[in-house]
């Protein structure tokens, strides 16, 4: 994994300063999709919370720390209907709705997972690849799902990726999720340029009339025969742009890509003013590529940091899950949430393994490994 350099932790990103609210703008929709699932959400308002960051547990949807009640959730993947059960560890969620008293807790009222990239896999070297025209880079946190990591990835596979950003010009990302398919359509995630291209794909389609340079957007379509332009079927504007989402704090994980002056920087394609925030006398060793959890506001097209909190390699390695097996082969191999688990190093607690078979309620812990969830402690429910 790459090593974060320099920013030390040392104030929790729990202590959100107390900012004042003046507007928050969220995921937006477009080209077909069904609009914005978070829109006029009943019981937010100023008091709601938006998160957007990678999924790394369930019992409650784990994002950035908080455990969201998910149970009357609506649920999209790729913005179709679906259930919370459809979520997956590394998939990046943008989640809605209300912090508990307990900062770690909320209950979630919508939640939206979009794959940044779906195609044919080209030029595989070490940790990253390349689909729909986008560089992907893996590390020792990104899940994998039907493949043990990119040494298994050959010429032509099809998959799908969920990441965030990690250039500033949106053709490098940082898979969090890589599952291999046997079909799908395009998807293709970046920056639109003047000339209406993304990532080197000359864009067209009635749907993206309303497309303008500058903008982070996942199209998805038709590669044509000449593999140089894209015929785009719909389009979804990702990053804190589109529809308005109803006010309150604004929790976003994301990867530094690009340093601006003063106490500003990008983290992904927001824009941070961190110039009041908890580590602000700490922004010059700030370094591109680094994984941040930032909290404050969305205020005139920025991000008004309340607090920054670096996500550690430890971190980023851990899962926990909490649910019923649902296959059962052996202590090394059994799967819990759509996730592979081996458990033959685990501390096992409230049984024994006899009483794990199909069914049993069981709370995991433990670190990623390409598809295998290892895990180190197993407390059995029922």
């Amino acid at each position: 994994m790459k090593q974060h350099n320099g920013l030390s932790p040392s104030v929790s990103r729990r202590s959100l300063l107390a900012l004042v609210a003046s507007g928050l703008a969220g995921c937006g929709g477009g080209g077909g999709l069904g609009g914005s699932l978070f829109a006029a959400l009943p019981g937010t308002g100023g008091t709601g919370l938006f998160a957007q960051g990678t999924i790394v547990g369930f019992g409650s949807v784990i994002v950035n720390g908080i455990r969201f009640d998910d149970t009357a959730a609506a649920v999209q993947v790729d913005g179709l209907a679906a259930g919370s059960q459809d979520l997956r560890l590394g998939m990046v969620a943008d989640v809605q709705g209300l912090r508990g008293a307990d900062l770690t807790l909320g209950v979630a009222n919508a939640i939206a997972v979009w794959s940044i990239a779906q195609g044919a896999v080209s030029q595989v070297q070490g940790g990253q690849f390349m689909v729909a025209g986008m560089l992907i880079e893996t590390n020792a946190a990104t899940v994998f799902d039907g493949l043990s990591g990119t040494a298994g990835l050959v010429h032509g596979m099809r998959v799908v990726v969920w990441g965030l950003q990690s250039g500033i010009d949106g053709s490098r990302w940082t898979a969090t999720r890589v599952a291999l398919v046997t079909a799908t359509s395009m998807v293709c995630t970046g920056i639109v340029t003047a000339t209406g291209t993304l990532n080197g794909f000359a864009l067209s389609g009635q749907s993206i009339a309303s497309l303008r340079s500058g903008q982070l957007v996942r199209v998805q379509g038709a590669l044509s025969s000449s593999g140089g332009s894209l015929q785009v079927d719909s389009f979804k504007l990702l990053g804190l742009q589109g529809s308005s989402l109803p006010q309150g704090e604004v929790e976003i994980e994301g990867l530094v890509t690009a340093l601006l002056s003063g106490s500003r920087f990008m983290l992904g394609s927001v824009e941070v003013d961190a110039s009041s925030a908890s580590l602000a006398a700490s922004y010059k060793v700030l370094a591109i590529g680094q994984r941040l959890e930032v909290e404050g506001i969305w205020q005139g097209g920025v991000l008004k940091a309340g607090s920054l909190g670096v996500e550690s390699e430890e971190k980023l390695d851990e899962a926990e899950i909490e649910a019923k097996i649902e296959q059962f082969t052996s202590l090394a191999n059994f799967v819990v949430r759509g996730q592979r688990c081996d458990a033959t190093s685990a501390v096992i607690s409230e049984g024994v393994v006899s009483d794990l078979k199909v069914g049993v309620k069981v709370k995991l812990r433990g670190t990623k490994a390409g598809d295998v969830l290892m895990v180190t402690t197993l407390e059995i429910s029922d």
